[in-house]
C-alpha cells in the first residue's frame, strides 16, 4: 500500500512539474528554432521535411532533435528531485529563503571561518590528564588523581568493548 501511495505521489508531483517543463521547453524552442512543440502544424511540417528526404545533419538540426530527446529526461530529473526535496518545501523555499534573508541581522551572517592550529600538536595522555587535572582545580596529589583517572579511563573501555 506504502509503494502506491508513493508511486501516486510520484505521478502528481511528475504531471504538476509538467507543465512548466513544457512551457520553458516551448520558450527554448521558439527562441532558437522558432518551433512551436504544442502545434500540430510544425510536426506536419517536421514530417514532410523528413518524408521529402530532407536530412538533419546540421549541429542546428543535432541541438535540435538533442534538445527534443531531453525534454522527458530532464521531465523525469526534476520530477525525482521535487519528489525527493518534498513538494511543498519546494514551492514555499523562495518565501523562506527570502524571509531568512530580510530577518537575519548581516552580523550573523559568518564569513568563511579557517580553523587552522587550534589544536596545536597532537597531546599525549599525560598530557590530557594534567590538563583536565588543572580544569578541575583539585587539591589531591597529582600522582593520586592521575591514578583515578587512569581507572575511569580503563573502565570506560572495557564498558566499550562489552557492548
Amino acid at each position: 500500500m506504502k509503494k502506491l501511495k508513493k508511486i501516486g505521489r510520484f505521478c502528481a508531483i511528475s504531471v504538476v512539474v509538467l507543465v512548466p517543463v513544457i512551457f520553458i521547453f516551448q520558450i527554448i524552442f521558439k527562441l532558437i528554432w522558432h518551433f512551436d512543440i504544442l502545434d500540430k502544424k510544425a510536426y506536419r511540417v517536421m514530417s514532410e521535411f523528413w518524408e521529402q528526404g530532407g536530412v538533419y545533419n546540421s549541429f542546428s538540426d543535432w541541438c535540435f532533435g538533442l534538445t527534443f530527446l531531453l525534454i522527458p529526461v530532464v521531465w523525469i530529473m526534476l520530477s525525482r528531485k521535487i519528489y525527493k526535496f518534498g513538494f511543498w518545501k519546494f514551492i514555499f523555499y523562495p518565501i523562506v529563503w527570502l524571509y531568512h534573508k530580510l530577518t537575519r541581522p548581516k552580523n550573523m551572517e559568518m564569513e568563511h571561518v579557517k580553523i587552522k592550529n587550534l589544536g596545536g600538536k597532537d597531546k599525549t595522555l599525560d598530557e590530557i590528564i594534567s590538563d583536565k587535572i588543572k580544569e578541575q582545580g583539585q587539591d589531591k596529589g597529582s600522582a593520586h588523581v592521575v591514578r583515578d583517572l587512569r581507572k575511569q579511563i580503563s573502565l570506560k573501555i572495557e564498558e566499550n568493548e562489552k557492548q
